[in-house]
């Protein structure tokens, strides 16, 4: 089988996010399973080549605004993703029409480009069938009035490059129903394909002395107690709220306690402000930016995951967790509670609710000898429904069941 990927980016040749990892695992782990995979991303912003056997890379340009704008702000976006999309539609449909692959899978706004042209041509859609994965979809989700607004062309090309696919994928069961509802799909069209993580490989790094080296540097070695919090340092992730439960809780926690953020963004001038304020400064450790390494290491320095997102996609931080055996306390939006169940491997909150996360981790702090049974459980719903090479065998049966073909 041979597959047009139509991407914007992969990683490490275009950045460490989310959706860039998620390109790459999928890609490499179909190759895996024998299948050839016609990879479309823009030109590398990094050298080397991150793909085996079986993935041939095609590079086009995406950035048509510097040095005006900058290329993945929302006005950058709004310009070069719509001609991106549209150049790598004309030549998935170029592949398409010379009969070179069986299936196009579009990831994002990619899907755009190649589905208007599908929509325009029967001999399109009736040569090999389509699907798309819309991500997290964090266009539709943000309360904030102005990003809504800006967004808006953003959302009309979701919308079109979902309605012109045979499947559209949800990354979770329990949002499976917002891709009707955003999107605007048959709700029959929606397949759940979760978004996976690559359990091995983020196990691989493990050092004890790197874990102590972290320990001593983060100043958590003498802690009875280390809360961890990762991801980008923005509004949206709640971090306000949770300083403000922590706060409310320093006399209740063990002496000595940490809470250790990860990641760097716009809120944390702010952040740190706010826990200098509260008088929480000297529990809080800002940690920057990890590598992939380091930070895996500190998940087992670790005692906790708190992950207080106000809105959420799949959630890769909440796997990570569950993979190093560590109980979670969340906020049940998004994929999260397809992933954190109440009493089996953490605890889920209602977003946005200070009260809520302070209830949270007093009852998990009630159950403390029971942290090893959670953090196993966690990690076997990780290994057992979101480890890729589970993830891209069902994206292939997907694939086999599109197609007509036995699986």
């Amino acid at each position: 089988m041979r597959v047009a990927m139509l991407a914007r980016a992969v990683f490490p040749l275009h950045g460490y996010g989310g959706v860039e990892r998620h390109v790459y695992h999928l890609t490499t782990h179909l190759a895996r399973l024998g299948v050839e995979v016609e990879l479309w991303v823009q030109q590398p912003v990094a050298e080397g080549a991150p793909l085996g056997p079986g993935i041939r890379l095609h590079a086009l340009r995406y950035d048509r605004t510097s040095p005006i704008l900058r290329p993945n702000g929302i006005a950058g976006r709004q310009i070069n993703y719509p001609l991106y999309s549209q150049a790598v539609g004309h030549e998935a449909a170029r592949w398409v029409r010379e009969r070179q692959v069986d299936v196009v899978h579009a990831q994002g706004l990619a899907a755009w480009g190649y589905g208007r042209l599908r929509q325009a041509d029967p001999a399109l859609r009736a040569a090999v069938p389509m699907i798309m994965n819309p991500h997290g979809m964090e266009e539709f989700k943000t309360p904030h009035r102005l990003k809504r607004l800006a967004y808006i062309p953003f959302r009309a090309l979701y919308a079109s490059g979902a309605r012109a696919a045979d499947r559209v994928i949800a990354t979770d069961a329990c949002t499976r129903g917002e891709v009707p509802r955003y999107l605007g799909v048959d709700p029959t069209r929606v397949v759940v394909l979760p978004s996976a993580i690559a359990v091995e490989e983020c196990l691989r790094p493990l050092d004890l002395s790197v874990q102590q080296a972290l320990r001593e540097r983060l100043r958590v070695a003498d802690s009875p107690l280390v809360l961890l919090s990762v991801s980008r340092l923005e509004r949206n992730k709640g971090y306000h709220v949770l300083a403000e439960a922590l706060a409310g809780l320093r006399e209740r926690l063990p002496a000595g306690w940490r809470w250790v953020l990860v990641g760097e963004g716009k809120e944390r001038r702010a952040l740190e402000a706010q826990v200098q304020r509260l008088g929480i400064a000297a529990m809080t450790c800002f940690a920057g930016r990890l590598d992939d390494a380091s930070l895996h290491n500190l998940y087992e320095a670790a005692d906790l995951l708190i992950h207080p997102t106000l809105y959420e996609g799949s959630s890769l931080v909440v796997l990570e967790g569950m993979i190093h055996r560590r109980p979670v306390l969340a906020t049940r939006v998004g994929g999260i509670p397809d992933k954190v169940y109440d009493g089996r491997n953490g605890r889920l909150v209602v977003p946005g609710d200070a009260a809520a996360l302070q209830a949270g981790l007093l009852d998990l702090l009630d159950c403390q000898p029971d942290w090893p049974t959670l953090g196993a459980e966690g990690a076997r719903i990780a290994r057992e429904r979101f480890d890729w090479p589970v993830v891209a065998r069902a994206t292939l049966g997907v694939y086999e069941e599109m197609l007509g073909r036995e699986t």
